[in-house]
């Protein structure tokens, strides 16, 4: 198997409108990967689907071999997921997250604290690991999901992030 990720005639509908209309790809372990596409174009929705958010209505998807409607478990234990926006929970220390984001996907706990320290020190949050998040600047926030995503050690790593276009009127 080289695929990391494999969809097969992915589709999603909501009512009467397909938001995936028979999407297929492949990413082979090892490749960067870059899912770009206009705003309704269904990149969150197959996200979604591939990180077993929500299931498709046709089709399948795999991660590191794992189903992901059959094998839910076993595909997220494989991967990481950095979402757009925050999923710490901001009423907690950086700490606790890491902790929680460990039993979650069963890693042993003297595992969890061993990686928590390790990446909170990378990523330069080990300081503020105590301070709840709610207290935490953007950017610090952006760094902790990383470190929760990482927590597990998985095969790899999803950074679902919309671009966003600004326009302004030029002078004259």
């Amino acid at each position: 198997m080289t695929e990391a990720i494999k969809a097969q005639g992915l589709t999603k509908l909501f009512g009467r409108t397909a938001a995936v209309d028979h999407v297929s790809f492949e990413v082979r372990k090892g490749e960067v990967f870059g899912f770009l596409g206009p705003n309704g174009a269904g990149k969150t929705t197959t996200m979604r689907m591939l990180t077993g958010i929500i299931k498709p209505d046709e089709g399948a998807a795999s991660v590191m071999g794992h189903d992901v409607v059959k094998e839910t478990i076993l595909a997220k234990q494989v991967r990481g997921v950095v979402p757009d926006t925050s999923n710490a929970y901001v009423d907690i220390s950086a700490w606790q997250n890491l902790m929680l984001t460990g039993d979650l996907y069963g890693v042993p706990r003297k595992l969890t604290e061993e990686r928590a320290e390790r990446l909170l020190r990378r990523f330069g949050l080990y300081e503020k690991r105590n301070q709840v998040v709610k207290g935490y600047s953007r950017g610090m926030k952006q760094r902790l999901i990383l470190c929760m995503a990482l927590v597990s050690e998985p095969r790899y790593c999803s950074w679902m992030s919309r671009l966003r276009a600004w326009t302004s009127k030029a002078p004259g």
